[in-house]
């Protein structure tokens, strides 16, 4: 028997259902893949901008979590699609059982969590001002290789 799912709702924590990556604007979506340096908060793995790189609520919607800059990290897309809407105690209790060591983890997205966004908006507003979002995504990208 499958785990019972959380009841499906029009809209989570102001993003609507389907809404896809557009729950997030560009600027602030680039400034948070800059601030967590384009690594996935769970693995480590630098993710490619505009291929495998999401953002993932570290509170889930479902569970009362904001689309607050607090909230989120870069993680890569199996990464997110693997923890779904897990807490953080049962995500890190999944790696663990799988053979990932989860000491420094909790500790990597405390630190990106608190920085200030301000700077990396700034950043990201300018990248995108010059290239086009697209563009943004290609420069970093090719600086990250």
């Amino acid at each position: 028997m499958p785990a019972p799912r959380t009841p499906q709702r029009a809209t989570v924590g102001g993003r609507k259902r389907g809404q896809g990556s557009k729950w997030c604007a560009k600027d602030k979506r680039l400034a948070l893949y800059l601030r967590d340096g384009c690594t996935c908060a769970y693995c480590g793995r630098t993710v490619a901008l505009g291929v495998d790189a999401t953002l993932d609520h570290v509170l889930a919607c479902e569970l009362g979590g904001t689309n607050e800059p607090q909230n989120l990290v870069t993680a890569c897309l199996s990464c997110n699609s693997q923890k779904r809407d897990l807490t953080l105690r049962r995500w890190f209790a999944f790696l663990r059982s799988n053979g990932t060591d989860t000491a420094k983890l909790g500790a990597r997205i405390r630190r990106n969590t608190r920085k200030n966004l301000a700077k990396y908006r700034r950043q990201a507003k300018m990248l995108i001002s010059l290239h086009g979002y697209g563009g943004a995504c290609t420069i970093i990208n090719e600086t990250q290789a």
